[in-house]
């Protein structure tokens, strides 16, 4: 990531996104004050919204620790397409990147359904992997079509039944199931007030609402994630 930060701090300027389609460069607060022609913006035009990715990756990475299974790469893959594809949109502020950050993003989502599939209904990691990997095609194939406003909670709601699944079931704590959920929630704090302007600062080198979204989501899925990874086993009768 330091090698690729070199190398984008020597492009000239936001010029080397303009074979791309322009996105809304207010959509967020952060450099909404510079957006004029692309040979006037830097070449990552928000930087704290890119570099904020690295969590992604960094939770994504912490998954792969022996031993690595079928849906720990999975998860790991989903984290670091999320991380590229979001960093890309921040950088580039494109509509072709911000469909890679969103099918990302619905990745990693699955790929966490996936694991609590496993986890607290006994599904075969194999059928898991299958569906997980059909729902991310599809994701990719309808991102236009389906609003993220009604995929992003549809998606929440689907990962929490496992969780509360594993809690009725006595296999994981409330307290360990709230973890994720507060920090998601806290999350989409930060994120909508953000969006409508809210603490607001958009030059500012140490603080974006959207940045700490993206830290913030980073963790709930590490959360919820390792909350099925290590779930004690489930008791046969």
């Amino acid at each position: 990531m330091a090698l690729a930060a070199v190398s984008l701090v020597g492009l000239p300027s936001a010029m080397v996104w303009s074979g791309l389609s322009p996105a809304d460069c207010t959509e967020y607060c952060e450099a909404q004050t510079r957006c004029g022609p692309l040979a006037t913006r830097a070449a990552v035009q928000q930087p704290l919204n890119s570099w904020s990715n690295l969590g992604f990756l960094f939770v994504g990475l912490l998954a792969l620790r022996p031993p690595i299974s079928a849906l720990s790469a999975l998860f790991a893959v989903s984290c670091a397409l999320l991380a590229t594809g979001s960093f890309l949109f921040h950088a580039s502020v494109t509509r072709e990147m911000q469909w890679l950050d969103m099918v990302g993003t619905y990745a990693a989502l699955v790929a966490v359904i996936a694991r609590g599939a496993v986890a607290a209904f006994g599904v075969r990691p194999a059928l898991a992997i299958a569906a997980a990997l059909v729902a991310d095609l599809l994701f990719a194939l309808f991102k236009w079509s389906i609003p993220g406003t009604v995929a992003l909670p549809l998606l929440i709601v689907v990962a929490s039944v496992p969780i509360v699944r594993m809690v009725r079931s006595g296999r994981r704590s409330a307290r360990a199931a709230l973890l994720p959920g507060s920090l998601m929630l806290l999350a989409v704090v930060f994120r909508q007030l953000d969006v409508a302007g809210v603490w607001c600062l958009p030059e500012s080198r140490v603080y974006q609402g959207h940045a700490l979204w993206h830290l913030l989501t980073a963790a709930s899925l590490g959360a919820v994630f390792f909350f099925f990874e290590n779930a004690p086993a489930e008791a046969r009768t």
